[in-house]
């Protein structure tokens, strides 16, 4: 598979770390569409075609991974665990402690509902 491939160019733990979140997200919300864009060198989820239909991103580097979430500043974010200089999309720099965070996952699920709210309103 090519994703599998992308992510063997990474360090070894940032490479597991990357699968973890993949398989996270893809557990999480299997119906989001996954997809290796290589010029940018990051995987895109999304539940519909298009900009608007995009809610994360995987980042990775060979420093770390980030979960970058589309609009991330439109979201409430009461634990502060987005960053970037952005004014409109932010990102979350993941470990294998902050995957299974309480706060990461309740951002998560108000990345999904904003991305449906968004598409639904293209009808």
């Amino acid at each position: 598979m090519l994703i599998d491939q992308f992510i063997q160019n990474y360090p070894e733990p940032f490479a597991v770390l990357l699968h973890e979140v993949r398989a996270d997200l893809l557990r999480r919300y299997p119906a989001l569409k996954e997809e290796l864009d290589s010029p940018s060198k990051i995987i895109s989820y999304s539940i519909a075609p298009g900009m608007k239909g995009v809610v994360f991103t995987l980042i990775p580097s060979q420093k770390g991974v980030k979960l970058g979430i589309y609009r991330g500043r439109d979201l409430p974010d009461p634990a502060g665990l987005m960053e970037g200089s952005g004014r409109v999309h932010a990102y979350v720099k993941m470990s294998h402690e902050i995957l299974p965070s309480p706060h990461l996952q309740q951002l998560m699920e108000a990345a999904v509902v904003a991305a449906i709210q968004r598409n639904s309103s293209r009808n």
